[in-house]
């Protein structure tokens, strides 16, 4: 019996969790620890057990939050939320349950909102509950959730619009809003299309096809992590970013390793050492643009 609940909700507290914090190895260790406390626990009272693993495992992630708090204030650098290689995890089919509707520039977007947003948002939209049950969930009322989430889809619906002097409709425009925030996490033959660049690259050692597939205005994000040197402020526009490749082709960091792999769902790159994810590069095209606005080096 508990082995059917642990196969049949794990993907959904992985999902849960890896959207709230943005690292896989903590939401692992959430899984692993809310149901370890589950097992222990007088279950004859739980009508609803993905109800009941969905709270317990938002409010862990909510306590995480809270007490990393003073650690991500202090982070050198861009956050980035870690990537989720394709052979992450205990086997294919799993991974293929996790990466469901949770593409990197998506799990990057959520990042924007508060913890409590953050809970309210993903609970009502990704994971379909009711305002009721939400308000259950984190002890708040149904009006209280009904505004968090509002607050939570408008500032996503801001971060993923690139006109922002553009008056809205409130109403009218609200399975619109929606859409295109989900929008972020949809892959796309264009990323396919930067991999593909980007390993020509590696080969010939011409740099020149792939920054053509960028915007003027691209922005580079890279996050190492606190273990490895990164760019400690986002890189912006065309001539700087080319710069940072050049830099980093002298070094020789192109020259091996590298290889196409699917990263949360979608096209990316990854550098190996000795089999070991090194390094992961992910693109985001601008909405309604030609060419790439920001990538992600992690």
């Amino acid at each position: 019996m508990l082995d059917h609940i642990y196969i049949t909700h794990r993907p959904l507290m992985f999902h849960i969790a890896y959207r709230m914090l943005g690292s896989v190895s903590d939401a692992e260790d959430i899984v692993q620890d809310v149901f370890s406390q589950y097992m222990q626990m007088d279950r004859d009272g739980i009508v609803n057990d993905r109800a009941y693993l969905a709270k317990m495992t938002t409010n862990r992630c909510l306590n995480l939050l809270k007490s990393a708090r003073r650690v991500r204030e202090a982070y050198m650098g861009p956050w980035l939320p870690e990537p989720l290689p394709a052979d992450v995890g205990t086997g294919t089919h799993d991974f293929a349950e996790r990466r469901e509707n949770i593409g990197y520039a998506y799990v990057v977007l959520l990042q924007r909102l508060s913890p409590l947003e953050r809970a309210v948002y993903l609970s009502r939209e990704a994971l379909g509950f009711e305002y009721r049950d939400i308000a259950g969930m984190l002890d708040k009322t149904e009006v209280s959730c009904r505004k968090i989430f509002s607050r939570a889809r408008n500032k996503l619906l801001e971060a993923t619009d690139n006109k922002p002097n553009r008056m809205r409709r409130k109403t009218a425009q609200a399975t619109e809003q929606t859409e295109r925030i989900r929008m972020a996490d949809t892959p796309t033959e264009s990323q396919e299309q930067f991999v593909e660049a980007f390993m020509r690259a590696c080969d010939t050692g011409d740099f020149k096809p792939l920054l053509s597939l960028l915007m003027d205005e691209v922005t580079l994000l890279s996050d190492g992590g606190g273990k490895v040197r990164a760019a400690l402020n986002p890189i912006r526009g065309i001539d700087r970013v080319r710069a940072f490749y050049e830099g980093l082709a002298a070094k020789g960091v192109f020259r091996e390793g590298f290889e196409a792999v699917s990263i949360n769902g979608e096209p990316g790159i990854a550098r190996r050492d000795d089999g070991v994810v090194t390094m992961v590069i992910t693109t985001e095209r601008e909405p309604e643009a030609p060419a790439y606005g920001r990538f992600t080096w992690c």
